[in-house]
């Protein structure tokens, strides 16, 4: 779903190669090797991940392998060839249980197996890589791959029952707005750890009435809940709002507000899902 925003947001002076799955296993050292070597790259922008939460938990070691072993072998790679290294990571490093936004240098404290796995590879890449930043950020959504979002106007069309959480809070990030970021931070010279998301936060609950309603089916019913009662086997960072503070304070324009953001979204999300 990113890197289809990162495609469709790319531009000149940017050539971008992109690689998939089949060019590479990026827990494999040679075939990375191969992979760079072939492409000489003077930054690597890594979307790549086993996001799938409560898959990670069944499986945590397909999520050790896929998120942090792949980032140590990738961040490797670039660092003997001298490739900047910029990584996409998560606010499930992060337990969700402070009162008030999380820092760049607030500690990871994941409180399950997938943001174990990407504080793993947080670690890792400041272990291995030499310039690299770490960019964190927050339920993404978009044309092109699964979301919540995608997946509220999918149920809401198909007429399907909607139980949504409301004690579950965040700042929705539109994937193209996150890509224009991201193209930014690949061209900058900041290092370390940077959060980016769309401005604002809601819950899960506000979201997904404001989703419906972008799409013109507001009066759609939503039975709130509380996360105790959704079915999953998986702890949830309630609260894990990221600060994006050291985003605008070396030099770059906020994102838009995640309502904004979601209002222009919507008809291409519409459009893909065959919602008229």
């Amino acid at each position: 779903m990113l890197g289809t925003a990162l495609l469709r947001t790319v531009g000149p002076p940017i050539e971008c190669i992109a690689a998939t799955r089949l060019d590479a296993d990026l827990a494999s050292a040679p075939q990375v090797d191969s992979l760079l070597s072939r492409h000489r790259p003077r930054c690597v922008i890594h979307t790549a991940a086993y996001a799938d939460v409560d898959g990670c938990t069944r499986d945590p070691e397909r999520a050790m392998r896929d998120n942090a072993l792949a980032s140590a072998v990738l961040a490797a790679a670039c660092a003997a060839r001298g490739a900047r290294l910029v990584m996409v990571s998560t606010d499930y490093v992060f337990s969700g249980e402070k009162t008030v936004p999380y820092g760049v240098d607030d500690p990871p404290d994941p409180v399950n197996v997938y943001g174990e796995s990407k504080a793993r590879a947080e670690a890792e890449l400041a272990r291995a890589a030499s310039d690299y930043l770490i960019l964190r950020t927050q339920w993404l959504y978009g044309p092109g791959g699964r979301s919540f979002v995608a997946a509220i106007l999918k149920r809401a069309a198909e007429g399907s029952p909607l139980r949504v959480v409301d004690d579950e809070f965040g700042s929705p990030t539109c994937t193209d707005d996150l890509a224009r970021a991201l193209w930014q931070a690949a061209v900058s010279a900041e290092t370390g750890v940077m959060h980016v998301t769309n401005s604002g936060v809601c819950s899960r609950l506000e979201l997904a009435r404001a989703a419906l309603e972008c799409a013109g089916m507001d009066g759609v019913a939503i039975d709130p809940i509380h996360s105790s009662e959704w079915p999953s086997a998986t702890r949830r960072p309630l609260r894990a709002i990221l600060d994006t503070r050291r985003w605008s304070e070396t030099g770059h324009e906020p994102l838009a507000h995640w309502r904004d953001a979601l209002a222009a979204c919507v008809p291409a999300l519409c459009k893909e899902l065959t919602i008229n």
